[in-house]
C-alpha cells in the first residue's frame, strides 16, 4: 500500500505527464494512427476492428489512470 506521500508524488507526476507536450501528441498519434487502421479494415473483419478498439481503450486508460493519480493526489493534500 502507498502512503500518502507516494500517492501525492504519484499524483503530481501524473498531472505533470497529463501536460507534457510530447505525451499528449505521441498518444493523439496512436489515436490517429488506429482510426486510419480502422477505416482500411473490412466491415465483417471484427478481429482487427476489436484489435484496433482495443489499442484506443488503452489510451484512454492510460488517461483516465493519470487523472485519477491527480485526483488522488489532491484528495491526499486536502486530507493532511
Amino acid at each position: 500500500m502507498k502512503t500518502k506521500q507516494q500517492i501525492i508524488d504519484d499524483g503530481r507526476e501524473a498531472e505533470r505527464l497529463l501536460k507534457d507536450t510530447d505525451l499528449k501528441r505521441f498518444l493523439a498519434e496512436i489515436e490517429q494512427d488506429c482510426w486510419l487502421e480502422f477505416k482500411i479494415t473490412g466491415t465483417n473483419d471484427s478481429d482487427s476492428r476489436e484489435a484496433i478498439y482495443m489499442k484506443l481503450r488503452g489510451v484512454e486508460l492510460v488517461r483516465q489512470s493519470l487523472r485519477a493519480m491527480v485526483d488522488n493526489g489532491a484528495i491526499e493534500i486536502k486530507s493532511k
